[in-house]
């Protein structure tokens, strides 16, 4: 996902550039594939880098964390970063992914996979089990809650204590 911003290099501070993402099936990488990606990317001219805005929505394919279900979840993954690399200032040792090369050129399919993975819940929830009762949970795991809330209290006679 490779985008020119080799015009708003050279205009002045405040200047903007919008760009509209829309793609299909994307794949990041072995880990991360998404169906489509759609969203509004803004480039701000700011004295010595390129601030990126914007908003990006997808689905990724997830394990429910409580019923170990697999589910498609919706993410609105906002974007806010730094580009580095405007011409009139020297290159340093940051991030190479957050480069804008020397011909106005950015590649943001790493930044993109970086944000949504972040996006991504620890534990995800599939939005059935959300508001689920502790019983609606126990059903979907084929539980009885006897069993699965049983705790068995052992006495000194049972430890062989005497």
């Amino acid at each position: 996902m490779r985008y020119w911003l080799h015009k708003l290099l050279y205009r002045p501070v405040g200047s903007t550039q919008i760009e509209h993402l829309e793609r299909g099936l994307t794949k990041f990488d072995d880990e991360l594939q998404v169906p489509y990606l759609r969203g509004t990317l803004e480039f701000i001219r700011l004295s010595d880098v390129i601030l990126l805005r914007g908003s990006v929505e997808t689905e990724v394919a997830i394990q429910c964390a409580r019923s170990l279900e697999n589910f498609n979840l919706r993410l609105k993954v906002p974007l806010d970063d730094i580009l580095l690399g405007l011409p009139q200032y020297p290159h340093s040792d940051a991030d190479p992914d957050r480069w804008i090369s020397d011909d106005g050129w950015i590649d943001l399919t790493e930044t993109l996979r970086e944000e949504i993975i972040m996006a991504i819940p620890i534990n995800p929830i599939h939005p059935k089990y959300a508001k689920a009762s502790a019983a609606d949970l126990l059903g979907a795991l084929d539980e009885d809650e006897q069993d699965w809330l049983t705790i068995h209290l052992s006495n000194s006679q049972d430890s062989g204590e005497s």
